[in-house]
């Protein structure tokens, strides 16, 4: 368009309406291109204000060029709504209460435990227990108990961390929820894969790593969004980043008693839970 304007004859613009005058021909050319995007002809010509330029469209489509055109204007003056990363992430109140009720229950059960002997041999995630006793509660409440106070420590600790960030994205008592719930389906899942062998565990830690797999889920889809823009390396940085995650803290030593299995499980069930909520966030926006 810009190219062929000097060359053009004068009396190429009597065949076209005028539906447009602009200050400049930058302004002039990128009004001509919605025009082109009609798949219509178009013409620029110099105005007879000085400085100016006149755009011009085939007459039987310049009513449509015209709304189109103020269209096109309406939307360029429209405030961008953008949100912030920081706005993305932190929607909601860290809910401080819910985490104080969380932090009080591990506390109190711990108390229990260590004055109740026995609590531990009713209420830990147990592969037998659930499947032969069909104890069901066993995936929940294994959530609760711990094996000594830095278990408990660590939890409470990581949980603070994580725990917080979830709430921040989806609201504190929703966040929590869906924490807790895939922890359970952690160990549900652990007791699955390791019956009929008798396998026994306990710690909020299934229930940790399922607000880190949350966050990566919904980090991924987040990314996910921007693949226009985006190597696929970055948009699955935010699951990769989990994993690594994963590994360093819920790896466990050589010889020890770590629940690997429920942190892995407990991981993929907060990542697919993660998925679910950002797509649903994405189709309700």
């Amino acid at each position: 368009m810009n190219d062929t304007l000097d060359e053009t004859p004068p009396e190429a613009a009597e065949e076209l309406l005028e539906v447009g005058e602009y200050p400049s021909l930058d302004q002039a050319h990128e009004h001509g291109l919605v025009v082109l995007a009609m798949r219509q002809p178009c013409l620029v010509t110099p105005a007879e204000k000085p400085g100016h330029f006149t755009l011009h469209a085939d007459p039987l489509a310049a009513p449509a060029v015209v709304l189109e055109l103020e269209a096109y204007e309406n939307e360029k003056d429209a405030p961008v709504k953008t949100e912030s990363k920081d706005r993305e992430w932190f929607r909601h109140r860290a809910g401080w209460d819910v985490y104080l009720i969380w932090l009080l229950a591990l506390v109190a059960c711990f108390v229990w435990q260590n004055n109740d002997l026995s609590l531990a041999d009713i209420a830990a995630s147990s592969s037998r227990g659930l499947i032969e006793r069909h104890e069901w509660w066993r995936p929940f409440t294994g959530l609760f108990l711990h094996a000594d106070v830095p278990h408990l420590l660590g939890n409470l600790l990581s949980g603070l961390f994580f725990g917080t960030l979830v709430a921040h994205s989806i609201g504190p008592w929703r966040g929590w929820a869906l924490i807790l719930a895939c922890g359970t389906i952690g160990n549900l899942l652990t007791s699955l894969i390791t019956w009929p062998e008798s396998f026994v565990s306990i710690g909020a830690s299934t229930a940790v790593f399922g607000a880190l797999g949350i966050l990566s889920g919904m980090g991924f889809i987040g990314m996910l969004r921007q693949r226009a823009r985006l190597p696929w390396a970055r948009i699955a940085a935010p699951v990769l980043a989990g994993v690594v995650l994963l590994g360093w803290l819920g790896g466990g030593r050589e010889g020890g008693n770590t629940d690997v299995l429920g942190h892995v499980f407990g991981f993929a069930s907060g990542l697919a839970a993660g998925v679910m909520v950002a797509e649903k966030r994405t189709d309700a926006a």
